[in-house]
């Protein structure tokens, strides 16, 4: 009886410094991957206009210098308004890297121009700035997992179409069945991108008939001002309803993605 003791004594005693050894190895492990050889690195933030999407990526390069194999390394970014409204959440895994490897993946999260017109017109007006945060998650050795925010940071959001306001619409002619106008506008593209597009024009006459429709086209380099007027032809319908004097409402067309954005109302004919 006090063999089997003293036996299961030593058993327990092995086992406790079997799982002693292994946790200081597995947290030293975790130290030279983290700290001692840094094997993480995430670079940084990149931007881009592409496919009617600005698209925030981050590169993610995984060298595991530890001892054992990372299960799993997650990247969660979220981007939410002044307000912490979720506006656009996206993550990456990176699952079974074992010792001695690398791996590379690059992080995307995008925020839909289309999203923008719907849900935050403001946006393409206003200069703004956006919360951006980053969450990494991480698995190591079957046995170790936990998570932190690495990040929240502040990022500026820049609109494309800053200090919008119509100005005057100009009547330059008429042959009969065309009308050219001349508008004027206060706009600045402070986006990343340059912005083009058709300018759709509809044109009333003072008591609220519609008299014709037409197009002007819009061109603005990023960070530039608009300095000129857009010249717009208009198409009578309605030629005997046109008296010279009326409102027309304005939209811009983004091509890429087909959506109208409103411009609002202006006067024509009053001057």
């Amino acid at each position: 009886m006090q063999q089997s003791i003293r036996a299961l004594g030593w058993t327990a005693t092995i086992l406790t410094i079997v799982l002693f050894i292994f946790l200081a190895s597995l947290f030293y492990s975790i130290l030279q991957v983290v700290i001692l050889a840094p094997g993480i690195k995430i670079g940084g933030l990149e931007s881009e206009f592409k496919d009617g999407n600005v698209r925030l990526s981050l590169p993610i390069l995984i060298n595991n210098t530890g001892y054992y194999e990372i299960d799993e390394f997650k990247v969660a970014t979220a981007l939410r308004d002044e307000n912490g409204r979720l506006i656009a959440t996206n993550s990456t895994l990176m699952r079974n890297i074992g010792r001695g490897e690398f791996k590379y993946e690059k992080h995307v999260i995008s925020l839909s121009f289309a999203d923008i017109i719907s849900k935050m017109k403001s946006y393409l007006f206003n200069d703004a700035n956006i919360r951006f945060s980053i969450l990494i998650g991480f698995k190591y050795a079957h046995a170790l997992e936990f998570q932190a925010l690495i990040a929240n940071i502040s990022i500026p959001w820049r609109a494309p179409f800053y200090g919008l306001h119509l100005k005057s619409l100009i009547l330059r002619g008429s042959n009969g069945t065309h009308l050219f106008f001349d508008l004027y506008m206060n706009l600045e593209n402070h986006f990343v991108s340059d912005i083009g597009g058709p300018l759709h024009l509809t044109i009333y006459n003072e008591k609220a008939v519609r008299v014709g429709e037409g197009i002007g086209l819009l061109h603005l380099p990023s960070r530039k001002r608009l300095e000129e007027p857009i010249n717009v032809v208009v198409s009578l319908t309605s030629p005997e309803a046109f008296t010279g004097r009326g409102f027309a409402e304005v939209s811009f067309r983004f091509p890429m993605i087909d959506e109208l954005v409103d411009f609002g109302g202006i006067e024509y004919g009053q001057e």
